[in-house]
This record gives C-alpha cells, structure tokens and sequence, in this order.
C-alpha cells in the first residue's frame, strides 16, 4: 500500500525531473510544508484548523538538507496514508526494538517517493549506472539511504 500510493503521488504530482522534489509534490497535493527549529525532532505531520489551516509538515532546518528531504517525504507520507497527526523520533531515539508499523509504512512511502523503483532500475539497467554513490548525487540522497534502496529492489 505505501508503495503504491507513492507511485499515485508521483504520477499525479511529479514533474519527472530528478532529483524528485518532496516540498513541490506536497505542495502540488495541498499540503503546506515549513521549516523550522524543532530540537530533537525532525519533523511532524499535523491538520491545522482554521481558515488558513489544512495539512502541514514541519521539518527540522537544524537537520543536515538530505535527512530534511527525507522526513518531508516521510510526513507527506503520513498524509497520503491518511495516519492522521504524526511527530517523527530523531535518529537518535530510532530503535528496533521501537518498531512501528505506521512509521515503517511512511519510511516506505519515502523511499519510493524519493527514489522510485522504476527509475532506479532503469538507470541500472539502461544506463548501467551501479555506483550507489553516483546514484545517491542523482536521486539527492544519502549513500546510507541508497544503499538500502538497492537492497530492498533486490540488487545488493
């Protein structure tokens, strides 16, 4: 389900430009996104009531600018998978033992946001790019993040 709704979302809001631009495809769904000092929170996913409220994500601008990207995608997918209000853990507090599967479901939607599958099989396949580095500068995102990516597509 989270893979799918991603893919719905590139489809609906993605320009096709890479790297894909989190902040421009929640925008485009509704969705407000603002940046912000949020201490050892790296972001949140709230309904803001109101006249001007509506849907927004907040993002820690403490928070080096990939891991940035990754919790707007991560928010936005809270929204897209209708969680409802969520706060996201820093790196620090993340656990195992913590597992969740609503965040779980949201770092999946990122993934694919940010990295969908078909491109990056088809920089692999067609292009022959099979650096994770190289593929982690064209998708704007970690090696660490990359390298998982590559592993849960079958290829390391």
């Amino acid at each position: 389900m989270p893979i799918r709704t991603a893919q719905a979302f590139l489809d609906r809001y993605w320009d096709r430009k890479l790297p894909v631009d989190p902040v421009a495809i929640a925008h485009a769904a509704g969705v407000k996104v603002i940046g912000e000092a949020l201490g050892t929170l790296a972001g949140k996913f709230e309904i803001v009531e109101g006249i001007s409220g509506g849907p927004v994500i907040s993002y820690n601008v403490l928070d080096p600018t990939l891991r940035q990207r990754f919790t707007i995608a991560h928010e936005l997918g809270h929204y897209a998978l209708q969680h409802g209000a969520r706060f996201r853990d820093s790196t620090q507090s993340f656990s195992l033992a913590n597992y969740d599967p609503v965040e779980a479901a949201a770092n999946k939607f990122a993934a694919e946001l940010l990295m969908p599958a078909a491109v990056v099989n088809g920089l692999i396949n067609k292009r022959n790019i099979t650096d994770f580095n190289t593929l982690a500068q064209l998708f704007n995102v970690s090696s660490v993040a990359m390298k998982y990516r590559l592993k849960n597509l079958g290829w390391l």
